[in-house]
């Protein structure tokens, strides 16, 4: 028997060897296929920049390439400030889109990509009007906010594909764009994720999908979308390792985890209809005055089940909740219509801004409990360019109807050195609403948690500072807040009666010596108290070469992206609430990295990932929220292609 296992043991990983051979091989001949074509040009054409410093802002800078393709986007808030789309160098910021690490931060998940994440610092959540709270899976979703509607001057399509390990874990993304004859035009987003995992009940599924028709009429004084937004994310919970010496096992799948059939689902729908009229004529190119109005209905529900309740682990995991043996089941549903009208006004290189008003009627069905609700907010937003240099910019929302009370009013200075770098400040007052999964849960329809929590006041003020001659970006800024909401150490909602205050210091320093990098950040946050389970210091680390190859026509980079957080108390994950929460853990420091090449030729990419590279020289496994393990290192490739006509 043993020596059948072994023959087969060994069988397998042969396959799995010659699987991932072959895999290698296609992606180094598409390569170079690529280059071979490329090489039969003029020597000037598909060059890149390969030497030099990417874009740490992670926003993307104009390049046509070798022919005169426009490829840019707006945002239906304002169709008027296009953002140019292109495929980039091979640079970080290539791999970090891809791999959804927003610009604004850096994230934990409880294991899986696809999975819940949590922000390492600390933000308000402000609300003017009503918010569910389900937002543990906002990174992966399309919005009206941020569905990319692209202006261009032929068809395009923009299609990315990643694997990890195997073909159950898979990532993919796709833009698509087309023209038509009178005004029409055509944009689709789509983002797919599906990771299998590698414990038992680990998997995660994403799908994000937009596709949006624009009319823009001939004098361009009227412009109409008509876009359909669908997403649903669904992952299965561990709730955590039984044992943390099984982690010293082969195979996962066979560790005990608390949580055997315990899922999350939601589902968000948009279907929205956007309408912009300029006042003005074409021939007033100094001063526009438009009228906009945005019509929205978004149904949703937010499902959270767990058909398995039998031992003490449920009972430790769900403290505090009433159980029954038939399971746990959770289902809110929202449908929310929206109608928003705003007048815009802008003068080149002056004064902007614009005055508005939004209505929200919410419907909301939570087990057997019905409610509705009825939110006005007064929106106005102003921007003042002072001398050249200076910028004044003023936003402030104000509810009116059952959101009355609540306001967000914030002013920004901005000055701007040039060839020197760029200084800035705000400051913010508000009063928020506390999201509805805080003060209202109904388990099996039936209420298990009514909360009476009063809305947090509170001021945030801070500046930034960058210093573009020696790659240098500073910010401190601080945050007072009366009665905020916390998740304790039970992983139930609780109001902290005081004043809770956060101070937040970040540092970025980027060096470069010939085609070496080393990029750096570090962020350090100090708190009153212990409301919120974040470090109180880490750092991200990222050394590189970059440079071009074969004649300069394929970009390279490669190098390492490290982590580095200190022993701090870590988060714990409730799926019940979706919400991280306060524990007595202690999370050791581990430094995470992650091994990269990236490669582009003219508009195709590739990139090779080593996920979780430094585990292989740690005998402890890396742990970001409490009870549940990072996976062992695992190999992804993938690849992006931009295809015109």
């Amino acid at each position: 028997m043993m020596a059948l296992y072994t023959s087969s043991s060994m069988n397998i990983k042969w396959k799995l060897n010659k699987v991932r051979s072959h895999t290698c091989l296609v992606i180094l001949l598409l390569l170079f296929n690529n280059i071979f074509l490329i090489s039969q040009r003029p020597a000037n054409v598909g060059q890149g920049g390969g030497g030099g410093r990417p874009n740490q802002q992670n926003v993307l800078s104009e390049d046509n390439g070798p022919d005169t393709t426009i490829y840019e986007y707006v945002l239906t808030d304002d169709i008027f400030r296009k953002t140019p789309r292109v495929d980039t160098l091979a640079d970080i910021s290539f791999m970090k889109k891809n791999m959804l690490i927003p610009a604004q931060g850096d994230f934990v998940n409880t294991g899986n990509f696809g999975s819940a994440v949590y922000p390492l610092i600390y933000k308000t959540e402000i609300n003017s009007g009503f918010n569910t709270g389900y937002n543990q899976y906002g990174i992966y979703k399309i919005s009206l906010n941020n569905f990319r509607f692209y202006e261009q001057n032929r068809p395009i399509s923009d299609l990315y594909f990643s694997q990890l390990s195997n073909q159950e874990n898979i990532n993919v993304r796709a833009d698509f764009s087309r023209n038509f004859s009178d005004g029409l035009s055509l944009s689709v987003n789509y983002l797919r994720i599906s990771q299998k995992g590698f414990y038992t009940g680990q998997d995660t599924k994403s799908t994000a999908f937009g596709i949006g028709m624009r009319y823009k009429s001939k004098s361009e004084k009227y412009n109409a979308f008509l876009i359909f937004i669908h997403n649903a994310n669904q992952e299965g919970h561990i709730g955590g390792i039984i044992n943390p010496d099984d982690l010293n096992e082969r195979f996962k799948k066979d560790i005990s985890v608390i949580l055997s059939e315990a899922n999350t689902r939601q589902q968000e729908r948009n279907l929205s209809f956007v309408q912009y009229y300029k006042l003005t004529g074409s021939k007033d190119k100094g001063f526009r005055l438009y009228l906009k109005n945005d019509i929205q209905y978004k149904p949703s529900y937010y499902h959270f089940s767990d058909v398995n309740i039998n031992d003490n682990n449920d009972s430790t995991f769900y403290n505090g909740i009433t159980l029954d043996k038939r399971g746990l089941r959770r289902y809110t549903s929202v449908s929310q219509i929206s109608n928003g009208f705003f007048i815009n006004g802008d003068k080149t290189n002056g004064l902007s801004g614009r005055v508005g008003l939004i209505v929200d009627y919410f419907s909301i069905k939570d087990g057997l409990e019905n409610q509705n609700r009825l939110d006005l907010t007064a929106l106005i937003d102003g921007s003042l360019a002072i001398l050249g240099s200076l910028r004044l910019e003023t936003k402030g929302k104000l509810g009116l109807a059952k959101n009355i009370g609540n306001f967000d009013i914030e002013g920004k200075l901005n000055f701007d050195v040039k060839k020197i770098g760029t200084l800035s400040g705000f400051l913010k007052i508000f009063r928020s609403e506390n999201a509805y999964n805080s003060y209202e849960l109904v388990i099996n329809d039936v209420i298990e948690r009514e909360n009476t929590f009063v809305n947090p006041l509170g001021t945030e003020i801070g500046g930034n500072l960058w210093i573009s001659t020696i790659n240098m970006n500073a910010g401190l800024s601080q945050s007072v807040i009366n009665n905020p909401i916390y998740w304790g150490k039970d992983g139930n909602p609780y109001q902290y009666d005081g004043v809770f205050t956060s101070t937040y210091l970040h540092l970025q320093q980027n060096f470069k010596t010939g085609h070496f990098h080393l990029d750096n950040h570090i962020h350090f946050q100090v708190f009153n108290t212990n409301l919120y389970p974040l470090p109180k210091l880490y750092s991200t680390h990222q050394l590189y070469y970059t440079g071009a190859w074969f004649q300069k026509v394929m970009n390279v980079t490669l190098g390492i992206d490290a982590k580095l957080i200190p022993d701090y108390q870590g988060p714990g994950f409730q799926p019940l609430y979706g919400q991280f929460h306060l524990t007595d853990s202690s999370l050791p420091f581990f430094p995470a990295a992650n091994l990269y090449l990236l490669a582009r030729v003219s508009s195709f990419r590739a990139m090779l990932l080593m996920e979780n590279f430094s585990q292989y020289f740690f005998s402890n496994t890396n742990f970001d929220v409490v009870g549940q393990p990072q996976f062992d290192p695992k190999f992804r490739f993938g690849i992006q292609w931009l295809l015109k006509d």
